[in-house]
C-alpha cells in the first residue's frame, strides 16, 4: 500500500467510527514488534489531533527520521485498510464473493479442484442473489476452466449450461456497460451546461440518447440494467425539462429498489439518490404535496437506518435530506422559520467540507442566498453569492453563476445601494456579453436593473409592473420556465410593487 501522504493517512484515521477504532487497536496489538508499536503510536497521536499538526506529531513520535516517518505512515495506512476489510467482510456480499474466489484459487492450486468447484458454486450463488454481474462472469470463467480440464462428474450437459449462462451474462454485461456509460455522459452534460436552452439543443440530446440506446434490447434487461436505464431516463428527461416524465422514472427508480431490498442493502446510496431526484423534480413542478410526501418518507427512512450507514452514506444522506429541507422552505415560502435549518446545514458543511465536491457546496450557497433574501438577511445573502461568483471553477454550473449575479443585483437594490448597483451592472454587462446564447430571462433581468438604475424612484413601480408582465410571458416558454425555479424574480418584483415580504407573496400568490 504505497500511500504515505500525511493528509490522506490523517483523513482515514478521522473517518473511523468508535467501533472501527476499537477493532483496529485490537487488530494491531496482535503484532508486538517495535516497528509496529510505532505505527500504533502514530495512530493514537493522529486520533487525538483535531487538525493535522506534523511538527507536533513528529515531536511526540520521539526523534524518528523523515524516511522512518514515511514508512510508518505507509504501514499504518495498510493496517487500517486491512482491519476495515476484516471488520466489514461479513456485511458485504461482494467482500464474501471475493474471499470465496481467493479460497478457490488456493484449493485449485493444490489440486483439490472438486473442493474448489464446491466453494466456487457457493460464491456464484451469492453473486446471483445480489446481482453482481461482473463477479458472476469471473466465477463462471473459472468454473468453465475447471470443468474443461478435469473430470468433475457434473454431468454431460454441464458444458452446455455454462455456455448458455455465459451468453446471457455477456449480453447483460454489455447492456450494463452501455447504460452505465450513457447515464454518466447524460449526467456530465447536465453538470456542464444545465438544462437545454432551445429546440436545437433538445434535438441534439434526443438524437444522441436514442442512438446510444439503439443496440440495447430493452425487453431483455436484467435488474441492474433496468436500474441504469431508469437512471438515464431520469437525467435525460431532466435535461429536456420534461419533469412529468422525470418524476415518473424517479419514482420507478425507488420502487424497483424497494422491491429488491438486497440491492438497497448493498447500495443504499443508490436508493437515496432516487429520492433526491423525486424531490428535485417536485421542486421544478412546484408540486408541494409530492415533495412533502417523499421528503417525510425519506426523513423517516434516514432516521431508522442512519446508524447503519457508513461515512459516505451519512454524507450523501445529509446532502439529499438537507437539500430537501431547504427546497421545502423555498417552495412553501417558510422563510421566517429557516434559521434553525440553515444553521444545521452550515454546521454539516463545515463538518464534511473536505469531502464535498464544489458543485454541491455551490448549490447550497445558492439556496442559502435565496432564503436569506427571502427572510430579509440581505448581507448574509450577498456573502453566499460572493462565494459562488468568486468561485474558480467557473465552468461548473454556469447557469448558477449567471443567476447568482442577477440575485446580487436584487440584493443591492433592496439595500438601496444604487452606486454599487451601477458598478455591478457595468461589470456584469461585460461578463454576460462574453456569454453565448443567454436565455430571454437573463436578457430581460439585466434590462430591468439598467432601467431601475437610470430612472428616479418615483418611476420604479411602473418599471417593475411592466417587467412583471414581461416575465409572466417569458415563463410560458417551456425553455425559459426552469429559470424561474432557480430565481423567483416574479415574487421579488411583486414584493416590491406591493411592499410585502417575499414570504407573503410566495404563500399568497399562485405563480405556477
Amino acid at each position: 500500500m504505497p500511500i504515505s501522504k500525511s493528509t490522506e493517512v490523517f483523513n482515514l484515521v478521522k473517518s473511523l467510527s468508535t467501533a472501527e477504532k476499537r477493532n483496529f487497536r485490537l487488530y494491531a496489538k496482535r503484532i508486538l514488534s517495535s516497528d509496529n508499536l510505532l505505527f500504533l503510536r502514530l495512530f493514537d497521536i493522529m486520533d487525538k489531533q483535531k487538525s493535522l499538526d506534523e511538527n507536533e506529531l513528529l515531536k511526540q513520535m520521539g526523534g524518528i527520521t523523515k524516511g522512518q516517518y514515511a514508512n510508518i505512515k505507509r504501514h499504518l495506512y495498510k493496517q487500517m485498510i486491512s482491519s476495515l476489510r476484516m471488520l466489514h467482510k461479513e456485511k458485504k456480499a461482494n467482500f464474501q464473493v471475493r474471499e470465496y474466489l481467493d479460497y478457490t484459487y488456493i484449493l485449485y492450486g493444490k489440486g483439490l479442484y472438486l473442493q474448489a468447484l464446491k466453494i466456487l458454486r457457493k460464491a456464484k450463488k451469492i453473486a446471483q442473489q445480489h446481482h453482481l454481474i461482473y463477479m458472476q462472469l469471473t466465477l463462471l470463467e473459472f468454473e468453465k476452466k475447471i470443468e474443461s480440464r478435469h473430470i468433475t462428474r457434473s454431468g454431460i450437459n454441464q458444458g452446455t449450461i455454462l455456455i448458455e449462462e455465459s451468453t446471457h451474462l455477456q449480453q447483460n454485461a454489455d447492456h450494463l456497460v452501455r447504460l452505465s456509460n450513457l447515464r454518466i455522459k447524460i449526467h456530465a452534460k447536465y453538470l456542464q451546461t444545465g438544462h437545454i436552452r432551445n429546440k436545437k439543443e433538445a434535438q441534439q440530446i434526443k438524437e444522441y440518447y436514442h442512438k446510444e440506446l439503439e443496440p440495447i434490447n430493452l425487453k431483455s434487461l436484467g435488474l441492474n440494467e433496468k436500474i441504469y436505464y431508469v437512471q438515464s431516463r431520469v437525467w435525460y428527461n431532466y435535461i429536456l425539462l420534461d419533469f412529468k416524465s422525470c418524476m415518473k422514472y424517479a419514482i420507478e427508480w425507488v420502487t424497483i429498489l424497494e422491491q429488491n431490498p438486497k440491492i438497497i442493502e448493498r447500495d443504499v446510496d443508490l436508493y437515496m439518490r432516487g429520492y433526491h431526484y423525486i424531490l428535485t423534480t417536485a421542486i421544478h413542478m412546484k408540486d408541494k404535496k409530492t415533495h412533502h410526501f417523499f421528503l417525510e418518507k425519506f426523513e423517516n427512512y434516514r432516521t431508522r437506518t442512519y446508524k447503519k450507514f457508513n461515512a459516505n452514506s451519512q454524507i450523501l444522506s445529509f446532502l439529499y435530506v438537507h437539500t430537501g429541507r431547504l427546497d421545502s422552505i423555498i417552495l412553501n415560502g417558510n422563510y421566517d422559520s429557516a434559521d434553525k435549518i440553515l444553521l444545521k446545514t452550515q454546521a454539516r458543511i463545515r463538518k464534511y467540507g473536505y469531502k464535498l465536491d464544489p458543485h454541491r457546496i455551490m448549490v447550497f450557497y445558492y439556496k442559502f442566498a435565496w432564503i436569506n433574501l427571502g427572510n430579509g438577511n440581505i448581507t448574509k445573502a450577498i456573502t453566499h453569492l460572493d462565494k459562488i461568483i468568486n468561485n474558480e471553477l467557473k465552468k461548473l454550473r454556469e447557469d448558477l453563476q449567471n443567476y447568482a449575479r442577477i440575485m446580487k443585483l436584487m440584493c443591492h437594490y433592496d439595500l438601496g445601494n444604487i452606486g454599487i448597483l451601477e458598478y455591478l451592472l457595468n461589470t456584469y454587462s461585460n461578463y454576460f456579453d462574453r456569454k453565448k446564447g443567454l436565455n430571454t430571462f437573463l436578457i430581460h433581468a439585466i434590462k430591468l436593473f439598467k432601467e431601475l438604475r437610470t430612472k428616479g424612484v418615483s418611476d420604479h413601480r411602473e418599471i417593475l409592473e411592466r417587467y412583471l408582465s414581461v416575465f409572466n410571458k417569458i415563463k410560458k416558454d417551456p425553455y425559459e420556465k426552469r429559470a424561474f425555479v432557480y430565481l423567483d424574480i416574479q415574487s421579488w418584483i411583486i414584493s416590491k410593487i406591493r411592499n410585502e415580504s417575499i414570504q407573503t407573496v410566495t404563500q399568497n400568490y399562485d405563480l405556477h
